[in-house]
């Protein structure tokens, strides 16, 4: 464990005072940075779907933004300086809610306004003092979950009436164990028990399913197939009679999760007729004349019976067409092909062809030139293996247009054999959109916490890029004043003119590294040193640790670390890390202040990085509550900086966490390594 030496300041000559311009230019530069932050943050603020309104002790509103006000009418800003007290004194529910955040009781409700609902958090702020000084109120339009959710509830009453009414017997039982979780009364009368004795019962356990094996071949047909129909098989109810049954069964979604929904028919009936028509077909030679009756009987029994699996198959007919109208009309592109690619079935138009045009045309045509050899390869090993495979390519939309397609590829079995492939092209374009319009914000508001954090540090700066421009004021002067009064030569000058050469490059390596810190750039990922991410970032703030005399110890790994990332991110996560630990132990002795700062690997071969202070240290009920947005226990803080670290830790694959030690905190960084090998962890 060594020690971080201090750095010492040149000399300076006292006896050539200079003017000091910079510490004024750096001034109104900053100002200028802090206007330009303010508008970004209103921008960004006003394009968000949320109502934010910040209210003082009086009930005056100070701050209203979001774009969610024009939804309600309201422009940003148009509440500002309006008294809720006024504004809303005919609605007392809502003037109890204002006067209880008002004396530090945070709330949670919704409320209806026109045709929106909103989801509204109330939140007290408090002063230096721990006073109330008003209340932060954040509004969420919650109206199309809510409407989803009630859509979703009748949707599930609707069926479970039919189910309920239905004459059929019919039954819904998880996949996996068999277990009863619903029964309708058709089932009940035809295994004469009650509800009670059945719901929550396995089937196997009541002997419905006499044979497990059956039952596991019967599931993976409904995995395989979608659905398995009209399966015999006996068994003995709870009162002991002997039913002989056929069972239909598809796979259903119900109450939030897989279920299997099955429909049986009692054919007793129909297998004793069958049972003792065998018989009579023994005798029939001498008994022919005696058992004409009763012959005329089984054949009135088995025309009946006809007739029942002729309304049967109707329904299966219909329920096909049913299954047939839903695939034509998904928004997904539905495929199948044979194993040349030929397309067999399309439920979309391609672009502007036609479905004769399509079918018997092969999918690659349709398809970018660098996706078809892919798109090959996927299809055998599906026809080969029968594993789905998933692509992502570019392909037509139905209206012509250019599309990005995610394709599930899955085998098509019957008797066992794959017989086509099934393809559903799923539109991700304005997914992806979405993706890469999230990173270039959260590109945008990393880079905006770096200003931040160097607007914080801006005196520091200034003083250390003061010190190399004073000395190289000092020695200017100095060499003019020699060569003037003509008692100096050459020789004489070459040193000091070599200290203001060395000065000049201190003060441009200290702009350097500034510059690289607050530059805004696009998110790049390639290899990096995080030994070296580490250094850059001590050296930002090499003046602030000497400043408030914080002895500061390193125990880098030897051997280099390396991940895929992005250095400036990175080094911005360890700067507002290293800032945190020194404003943690800003209210304890110098002696004792002490910042170590760690990397190694830890057991699994990531990369870890810790940084451990000596300070006051974390409460066990903030361990949750420090990464979430706008928490901060600093009086002067936004409570952004371990938010936004935590995102861009998490966006490069890795974790962020914080530990509690016995005098001080520790937080832990995680990143995946480029190869795999294991050290020892801490």
């Amino acid at each position: 464990m060594t020690e971080k030496k201090s750095l010492q300041s040149p000399p300076v000559d006292s006896s050539f005072p200079g003017v000091n311009v910079t510490e004024l230019k750096t001034s109104d530069f900053l100002q200028n940075l802090v206007q330009i932050d303010h508008q970004l943050l209103r921008n960004i603020l006003a394009n968000t779907p949320l109502i934010i309104w910040a209210v003082d002790r009086n009930g005056i509103v100070t701050f209203s933004e979001g774009g969610g006000l024009r939804k309600v009418g309201y422009q940003p800003g148009e509440w500002v300086g309006r008294s809720i007290f006024e504004e809303y004194s005919d609605d007392p529910d809502l003037i109890s809610i204002f006067r209880k955040t008002l004396r530090g009781e945070a709330l949670r409700l919704e409320r209806s306004f026109d045709n929106l609902i909103l989801d509204v958090e109330y939140t007290p702020l408090f002063d230096e003092q721990g006073e109330v000084d008003g209340f932060l109120s954040v509004a969420t339009d919650i109206t199309e979950k809510t409407l989803s959710q009630e859509e979703l509830r009748l949707s599930e009453e609707r069926f479970s009436k039919i189910f309920q009414v239905n004459p059929i017997a019919m039954c819904i039982t998880e996949m996996e164990t068999g277990i009863f979780v619903e029964v309708n009364e058709g089932f009940l009368s035809a295994l004469q028990c009650s509800r009670e004795e059945i719901l929550g019962q396995s089937a196997l356990d009541i002997g419905f399913w006499p044979n497990q094996d059956k039952r596991r071949e019967m599931i993976e047909q409904v995995k395989q197939e979608g659905t398995a129909r009209e399966l015999f098989f006996d068994f003995v109810n709870l009162k002991g009679t002997r039913i002989c049954a056929l069972l239909s069964a598809v796979q259903i979604y119900f109450r939030g999760e897989n279920l299997l929904l099955s429909c049986v028919k009692d054919v007793t009936g129909e297998h004793q007729a069958l049972e003792e028509l065998e018989k009579l077909n023994e005798h029939l030679e001498a008994r022919v004349v005696s058992r004409t009756a009763e012959l005329q009987h089984a054949h009135s029994i088995l025309n009946e019976e006809y007739k029942k699996r002729n309304r049967l198959y109707r329904a299966l007919q219909q329920t096909e067409a049913k299954w047939r109208s839903l695939v034509t009309n998904a928004p997904d592109t539905i495929l199948t092909l044979d194993c040349d690619g030929t397309i067999l079935y399309v439920n979309h138009n391609i672009s502007s062809l036609g479905m004769e045009e399509i079918i018997g045309s092969t999918i690659f045509q349709y398809m970018k030139t660098e996706d078809i050899s892919k798109a090959k390869q996927i299809l055998k090993e599906v026809f080969q293996s029968g594993t789905p495979q998933v692509m992502e390519t570019e392909g037509l939309n139905a209206e012509g247009k250019k599309a990005l397609y995610s394709c599930r590829v899955g085998a098509m079995v019957s008797g066992g054999v794959i017989i086509a492939a099934m393809v559903i092209a799923t539109d991700i374009t304005q997914q992806k959109q979405a993706e890469q319009e999230l990173v270039r914000r959260r590109a945008e508001l990393a880079h905006l916490s770096r200003l931040s954090t160097m607007g914080e540090l801006a005196a520091e700066l200034s003083h250390e890029l003061n010190q190399p421009l004073a000395a190289i004021n000092n020695y200017t002067n100095g060499c003019i004043r020699r060569i003037r009064s003509g008692t100096t030569s050459l020789d004489k000058l070459i040193e000091p003119l070599e200290e203001m050469s060395r000065q000049a490059q201190r003060a441009s390596e200290t702009i350097k590294r500034l510059r690289r810190h607050v530059q805004k750039s696009d998110v790049e990922h390639k290899p990096l040193d995080i030994n070296m991410v580490i250094q850059n970032s001590i050296s930002l703030l090499e003046h602030e640790i000497q400043r408030n005399f914080v002895a500061l110890h390193l125990e880098l790994s030897p051997s280099p670390l390396q991940t895929i990332g992005d250095a400036i991110q990175i080094e911005q996560v360890l700067v507002n890390l290293i800032i945190n630990a020194i404003e943690a132990m800003a209210d304890i002795p110098a002696e004792e202040r002490k910042l170590i700062i760690q990397s190694d690997r830890d057991e699994d071969g990531n990369l870890v990085i810790c940084v451990t202070d000596s300070g006051i240290g974390l409460k066990k009920e903030e361990e949750n509550s420090i990464f979430e947005t706008f928490y901060t226990t600093k009086q002067k803080g936004l409570g952004v900086g371990l938010s936004i670290s935590q995102t861009i830790i998490e966006a490069h694959g890795g974790k962020l966490y914080p530990r509690r030690n016995k005098k001080g905190t520790s937080f832990f960084i995680t990143l995946p390594a480029i190869n795999g090998e294991n050290h020892r962890g801490f």
